[in-house]
């Protein structure tokens, strides 16, 4: 089929400088999202948190963040879209300070909730502020901003690492409370930044009987087959990714190289910081590269870079070799979402309706996360109550074949 003109029918609603001010808070969000994505489940394990209960929290907290996460896409259409953007950065920071403060496990999952909240929601007004400041220029101003942050989640596992080991005198138990008030610090910085030097021009005007927010209005009424297509597709993909990508994801190679290369406590923590940085590396780099650059093919690479994503995560657990398994599932981005993450994107803001574009953003990235929350609980189903990380790993097989398998509906995009 021919592929569609990128042209650029918006006007920019930001600053010159408004590029510079998110590619800031993408470097400084990503450091802090990094050591929060690796020491979390660390952190838990030592709190004595089971296995399977980690999955139930995970799920909780994408649930919750479902209809919140449609209803602020909504008022941003309203009110605009830097008070939620600056808003979810400062309950970002809020949440990583609390959590090694407080140990409890439900406050444990509350807190994992709002941090889900900040992050999604920051998630919809990044996308949706870039495609408003240029539709033509959306894939690469997206791909250099999520590529720098998600290269930062790398960095920023190795800190949070560094930290760790830093914080571990001899016979003394993990402290992570250094680590978490350091990424709060972070976030800290990133908010204060946002908040004093990002401009946003005059919003466009809406009709005053868009400006009502009804219940209607939160519902998926009245969005294009081709959204409700990226919807079914990002369900599944999120169910898949959702069990591989949960505390699955650090908890097999904590397994591995504990059991495998019987690696000691701070040996093991490096290794795990050192593989979740070289993940998010991996990611980054060709969102910044690549992202720029497409123009052509859009569906046909989609297609091809979520297949190959399944299947270097599902072949992972089958091979015996750690160093050489640790390879393959660290090429599940490289050849995955760091070439497809844009083009999706594009396709979401592509078929948003403008008046409405927050609320239809929101409703299609929400649907679709509504699978992290099954995906964590198919983690904890199939997940083996011995340990060893072939047990661990089982997450891996069954998540890589469902993220094969959305691959497959989007031959109707």
């Amino acid at each position: 089929m021919p592929e569609e003109a990128l042209t650029d029918d918006n006007t920019s609603t930001d600053s010159p400088s408004g590029l510079g001010v998110l590619i800031f808070v993408s470097v400084t969000f990503g450091l802090a999202f990094g050591i929060y994505l690796t020491l979390i489940p660390l952190y838990w394990d030592e709190l004595g948190i089971d296995r399977k209960l980690m999955g139930v929290i995970f799920s909780a907290a994408a649930l919750g963040v479902f209809l919140l996460r449609i209803y602020i896409g909504r008022l941003s259409d309203i009110f605009g879209r830097k008070v939620f953007y600056g808003l979810s950065l400062g309950l970002a920071c809020a949440a990583h300070f609390a959590t090694p403060l407080l140990s409890n496990v439900i406050i444990q999952g509350l807190l994992k909730g709002s941090r889900e909240i900040s992050a999604l929601v920051r998630e919809t007004m990044h996308s949706v502020l870039l495609y408003e400041r240029s539709s033509k220029k959306f894939m690469g101003s997206l791909g250099i901003t999520r590529g720098a942050e998600f290269a930062c989640h790398g960095v920023g596992s190795l800190i949070g690492g560094l930290l760790l080991v830093a914080g571990v005198s001899a016979g003394s138990q993990l402290n992570f409370t250094g680590p978490f008030v350091f990424s709060a610090g972070l976030l800290l910085l990133s908010t204060v930044a946002f908040a004093w030097f990002f401009k946003t021009g005059r919003a466009a005007p809406q009709p005053q009987n868009e400006r009502v927010t009804s219940l209607r209005a939160l519902l998926p009424v009245g969005l294009s087959p081709k959204l409700w297509l990226l919807i079914v597709f990002g369900f599944t993909f999120y169910v898949g990714l959702g069990a591989t990508h949960c505390h699955v994801m650090v908890l097999f190679f904590k397994e591995m190289l504990s059991e495998s290369l019987q690696l000691s406590t701070t040996e093991m923590i490096m290794g795990v910081a050192i593989i979740m940085a070289i993940h998010r590396i991996v990611a980054g780099l060709p969102m910044m590269i690549v992202g720029p650059r497409l123009r052509k093919n859009l569906k046909g690479l989609f297609i091809i870079f979520v297949f190959c994503e399944g299947g270097a995560i599902a072949a992972t657990p089958y091979i015996p070799n750690p160093w050489i398994a640790m390879g393959i599932w660290l090429t599940h981005d490289l050849l995955g979402a760091g070439i497809w993450a844009p083009i999706h994107n594009h396709y979401i803001q592509k078929h948003a309706r403008p008046e409405s574009r927050g609320a239809d953003v929101s409703k299609v990235q929400g649907l679709s996360q509504l699978g992290g929350v099954v995906g964590p609980l198919l983690a904890s189903a199939v997940i083996a109550e011995q340990m060893g990380y072939y047990s661990v790993g089982a997450p891996f097989v069954v998540g890589g074949i469902i993220i094969m398998l959305s691959a497959l509906l989007l031959l109707k995009l």
